[in-house]
C-alpha cells in the first residue's frame, strides 16, 4: 500500500512565513547545526511544544527509542491536547523554512522535495509509534493513553473502561482527574465527585478539580456545595473567570440576583471580551426590572459573537 506523507501536504499548503517573522538569532535557536535534547528539553519545559517537537523530529531518525519515549510522556503530560496534530503543526510551522530544506535566491524559496519528504516520514513515523497500541497492553500508562484517546474522540465510555483498567494497575491523581471527566460526560455526576475527592486530595489540577467537582454538584442540584467549590477556586486563583461565571449562574438559579450581578461584573472586569457574562448579567439585570442595563449588555454580548444574546434582544428590546 502506497503511504501518504500528511505532514508533507500540511506543509506544502502552510501560508504564513515563519521566516520573514523571525531574527537570526530565532532562526539559529530553530535550526541549529547540531540538534540536542538538552535544547528540546528546554523549550517543553518553557511551553513551547512545537518547538520542542520540531527538535525531536530532527533527533529521531538517531534517538528513535529515545526520542518516542520522551513525546509518549509529553503526551501523558498534556492529556487534553491532540499529539498528533501537534507534530503536523510542528512540521508545518517549521519544516518549509528548514535551511536545509529551503534555500533562497533573489528572495524565491527553493524546496529540496527529497528532503523535505525525508523530515516529514520522520514525523510520520513517531505519529504512528506513538499512537500503536502497547503490544503487552497491561501497563497503566498503556491503559490511560488508550483512554485518553478515546476521550479525544468523545467516546467516553470506552475512555472509562481503559482509565477503570489503568487506575485498577497503578491509580494517580491524573487518572482520577480524567476519570472524573469522562464520568461527568456520561452524567454519572456522583461518580465523577468521587474521583474528584481523589485527585484533589492527590494534589493533581486542584483548581481544576474544584471548579468541576463544583459543577457537578450544581448538576445534582446541590447549590450550597457548588457555591463552596466555586469560592475555594476564585480564593486559589482570584483571576479564574469561569469560576465567577459559575457562582453567579448557581446564584441567578436560586433567585440571588444582586449576588449574581456582582459576580458577573468582576467575570467582565477580567474578561472583558468574554461575552457570556454580559449575556447573562443582563438576564439578571432584566429580572431585578432593569431592562435598559440588560439590553445594553445583550448588546454587547451580541458584539462579541453571542446568538442567545441577539434572540434576548429581539425578545425584550423593542
Amino acid at each position: 500500500m502506497k503511504k501518504t506523507y500528511f505532514l508533507i501536504l500540511v506543509v506544502l499548503m502552510a501560508t504564513s512565513s515563519l521566516f520573514s517573522q523571525t531574527n537570526k538569532n530565532e532562526r539559529k535557536a530553530l535550526y541549529p547545526d547540531t540538534y540536542t535534547f538538552e535544547q528540546a528539553d528546554t523549550f517543553q519545559k518553557n511551553g513551547e511544544y512545537e518547538k520542542a517537537l520540531w527538535f525531536y523530529i530532527n533527533l529521531y531518525p538517531d534517538n528513535k527509542t529515545q526520542a518516542v519515549e520522551i513525546i509518549k510522556a509529553l503526551a501523558t503530560k498534556l492529556d487534553t491536547v491532540d499529539l498528533s496534530l501537534l507534530i503536523k503543526t510542528s512540521f508545518a510551522m517549521y519544516g518549509t523554512f528548514d535551511p536545509a530544506i529551503t534555500t533562497f535566491k533573489n528572495g524565491t524559496p527553493h524546496i529540496d522535495g527529497v528532503k523535505l519528504k525525508q523530515k516529514g516520514a520522520w514525523g510520520d513515523e513517531i505519529i504512528q509509534k506513538i499512537s500503536a497500541p502497547s503490544k503487552s497492553g497491561v501497563t497503566a500508562s498503556d491503559y490511560f493513553a488508550s483512554g485518553i484517546k478515546k476521550m479525544n474522540a468523545g467516546n467516553f465510555k470506552e475512555a472509562l473502561q481503559d482509565l477503570n483498567k489503568a487506575n485498577d494497575i497503578k491509580p494517580s491523581g491524573q487518572i482520577y482527574y480524567n476519570r472524573a471527566f469522562a464520568k461527568s460526560e456520561v452524567k454519572d455526576f456522583d461518580g465523577a465527585i468521587e474521583d474528584y475527592n481523589k485527585a484533589i486530595e492527590l494534589k493533581h489540577r486542584v483548581v481544576e478539580a474544584y471548579f468541576e467537582r463544583g459543577f457537578c454538584k450544581d448538576q445534582l442540584h446541590n447549590p450550597d456545595s457548588a457555591i463552596a467549590d466555586y469560592t475555594k477556586v476564585i480564593e486559589m486563583d482570584p483571576t479564574y473567570v469561569d469560576a465567577y461565571n459559575n457562582r453567579a449562574m448557581t446564584n441567578l438559579n436560586r433567585m440571588k440576583y444582586q449576588e449574581a450581578i456582582k459576580d458577573f461584573d468582576k467575570s467582565i472586569e477580567i474578561k472583558p471580551s468574554y461575552g457570556i457574562p454580559y449575556t447573562n448579567r443582563g438576564y439578571a439585570k432584566m429580572k431585578i426590572g432593569d431592562q435598559n442595563g440588560a439590553c445594553d449588555d445583550w448588546t454587547k454580548a451580541a458584539e462579541l459573537g453571542i446568538k442567545q444574546a441577539k434572540k434576548f434582544i429581539n425578545d425584550f428590546c423593542k
